[in-house]
């Protein structure tokens, strides 16, 4: 349907200017109403023109974008019935100008998979490669911790107990950005522990390869290196 919709589309730009009633009896004229195709088309008119546009009107995501304007790129000018363009209004020229001076943060990450991830590191894209942690290995020991002598009295004296205890004894993965070692658990095995261990490695996942992005993968996702 697409294939159909857009000659109408060329069709309608074209006649910006021009009485839309005379515009849609040539359109009338061309499309039947007896043919399943064609009537259809008919019926996306309302998708390209505003024929009764009312200001303030906000209709989905695309109208709230334009601060109220209707949805559709033309328009009937209720005071002379002419075809006008939408972006020709002073609230769109407005909007357009706001966006220029609004400056967008700078984008850094582009996550494809759960796997792989298109980062830039200073000013040059890369892609990265994620892993998962192997398993970590735990030793029991026994510690002395202290703890408050009274429970109802948390800054009261305290006194040395003897706890028995998990700790990462198994070796660390290679963070190959950083260069560093990253545990693959936290340092005992303890709920809270692992609360903070998996906010800081969601999924537990570690990064382990980085290849330059070519100029093809660097057009395809509209990335720019700025070294």
């Amino acid at each position: 349907m697409n294939e159909n919709l857009a000659p109408l589309l060329r069709f309608l730009e074209k006649q910006v200017g021009r009485p839309w009633d005379l515009v849609y009896s040539e359109i009338a004229a061309n499309l039947r109403a007896d043919n399943t195709v064609q009537q259809h088309v008919r019926d996306h008119l309302d998708d390209f023109v505003a024929v009764k546009p009312r200001r303030g009107i906000r209709r989905g995501f695309l109208a709230s974008a334009r601060g109220g304007l209707w949805h559709q790129a033309l328009y009937v000018d209720p005071a002379d019935g002419i075809l006008k363009r939408t972006d020709r209004l002073p609230e769109e020229k407005a909007r357009r100008r706001e966006e220029r001076v609004v400056e967008k943060p700078p984008v850094d990450r582009v996550r494809l998979k759960p796997e792989l991830e298109l980062r830039r590191i200073e000013g040059l894209w890369y892609a990265i490669r994620f892993a998962k942690m192997p398993e970590p290995i735990y030793r029991e020991v026994n510690e002395t911790r202290k703890v408050p002598l009274k429970l109802s009295h948390p800054n009261g004296p305290r006194v040395g107990i003897d706890v028995m205890v998990r700790r990462l004894a198994g070796p660390a993965v290679k963070d190959i950005i950083t260069g560093e070692a990253v545990p693959v658990g936290p340092a005992i095995d303890e709920p809270e522990a692992w609360k903070e261990f998996d906010k800081a490695h969601p999924g537990r996942m570690y990064p382990t390869e980085k290849r330059r992005l070519s100029k093809k993968v660097l057009r395809r996702y509209g990335l720019t290196d700025r070294p």
